[in-house]
């Protein structure tokens, strides 16, 4: 069994193409890639226009009372190795930023679409909070000109599974000592 965690990558490739799926956007094809975006991009970002439709959408690990909590268990592969297998949740908030003329619907778009997208989301080991806050328009002032945007987050809980081979014990030296003074030496190996 392999560890069952996603990476930064792969979490954001999820939520871009479940986002242009949400949209109604072709997410492999190439005149949408400007369309939906991840907040940092390595190689910059070219600008867009005041008319056009572009939603920006960051991931990112949160702390709360559910990934401090772990499930530990063991099992025995040999007489010399046990499997170690940690279970537990780690939250991910996922902010849309979106601009346009349509930046309010689209954010809405995606909200309502997010109750829906349970299979989508299950095949990753990803679960919707279903605390679902309401988008906020929130227009920008750009060069003199006010700029539609709308903002939306969400969170969600990822199952995470870390597997590892550890050694087993193979024997115990424990030393007694008496309160006359009498040390007693038990060895127990297996």
């Amino acid at each position: 069994m392999a560890d069952t965690i996603l990476t930064l990558k792969k979490l954001e490739d999820i939520f871009r193409k479940l986002t242009c799926t949400l949209l109604g956007l072709n997410p492999v094809s190439p005149a949408n890639n400007g369309k939906v975006r991840i907040a940092w991009p390595t190689g910059g970002a070219p600008g867009w226009k005041i008319t056009e439709d572009v939603v920006f959408l960051r991931v990112v690990s949160i702390a709360n009372s559910y990934s401090k909590q772990r499930d530990v268990e063991y099992s025995l592969n040999s007489q010399t190795e046990a499997n170690k297998i940690t279970s537990y949740t780690l939250p991910r908030q996922v902010s849309w930023i979106a601009y346009g003329p349509n930046s309010f619907d689209n954010i809405e778009a995606i909200r309502n679409g997010l109750f829906s997208a349970g299979d989508i989301l299950r095949a990753s080991n990803l679960h919707l909070v279903i605390d679902v806050p309401v988008p906020i328009r929130c227009p920008d002032l750009f060069s003199g000109q006010w700029w539609e945007r709308s903002d939306f987050s969400a969170m969600f809980y990822e199952k995470v599974r870390r597997q590892e081979t550890i050694p087993t014990l193979h024997g115990v030296n424990i030393k007694i000592k008496t309160e006359k003074g009498v040390t007693i030496d038990v060895d127990s190996t297996t």
